[in-house]
């Protein structure tokens, strides 16, 4: 009768020490359901050389200040058995003023396959990449480009690999972003003049830093 006490008791506490830790720790899972995902990563044919290109140009026009980076990170390169994590290096544009302040555009290219390479185009959105502006800045980084970022040649993908799901992952991306990915949709017409209202005035921008002194 003894070891039956004891061993309810016990249980009643672990019981209590529960429910504390779920008044006092809430579910994780709950809150990374609230927190919005603010990089977009694309799967893009152009070099990462012109998509950062086009960045800077768009917002030297928008009068933006630019802070410049390059570094490496690890990317999984898929062998025939297993993947294997290599290093590859990368090169990015941050915004430091104006409507976009603190996004940023990080360009690299990694092997999917067994051979050749994917660029990608990872952007750092705040407030997530569904915001109208950003969609609008998008649209205008496309149509600068000289060919479909979302279409590869038939050696392009015979080379890195042409039942990869990464043809029709880019495509979808590019359609949640309101593009018409159809074969007729290419060159695509950019909607609105740019910079417009996004234009950043340097004596405005110059009396706010002052404030901010």
């Amino acid at each position: 009768m003894k070891k039956r006490r004891i061993r309810t008791h016990h249980l009643a506490n672990i019981r209590e020490r529960e429910q504390g830790n779920a008044r006092v720790h809430p579910c994780m899972s709950c809150r990374s359901i609230m927190v919005k995902r603010a990089t977009l990563d694309l799967e893009v044919s152009v070099s990462t050389i012109q998509c950062i290109r086009i960045f800077r140009e768009l917002a030297e026009e928008a009068g933006w200040e630019l802070q410049r980076h390059e570094g490496s990170r690890l990317v999984d390169r898929f062998a025939i058995i297993m993947p294997m994590a290599q290093n590859t290096r990368t090169i990015g544009l941050k915004v430091l003023n104006g409507p976009f302040r603190g996004m940023e555009l990080t360009c690299w290219s990694e092997t999917r396959g067994s051979s050749g390479a994917v660029n990608i185009a990872s952007w750092l959105v705040p407030g997530g990449p569904d915001e109208p502006q950003f969609r609008m800045l998008v649209h205008h980084w496309v149509a600068r480009m000289d060919r479909c970022p979302w279409r590869w040649t038939f050696g392009e993908r015979s080379k890195v690999g042409y039942l990869l799901p990464v043809w029709r992952q880019s495509r979808r991306r590019f359609s949640d972003l309101g593009f018409n990915t159809k074969k007729s949709s290419w060159p695509v017409a950019a909607q609105g003049d740019w910079p417009g209202k996004y234009r950043v005035d340097e004596s405005v921008d110059s009396r706010s830093a002052l404030e901010d002194e």
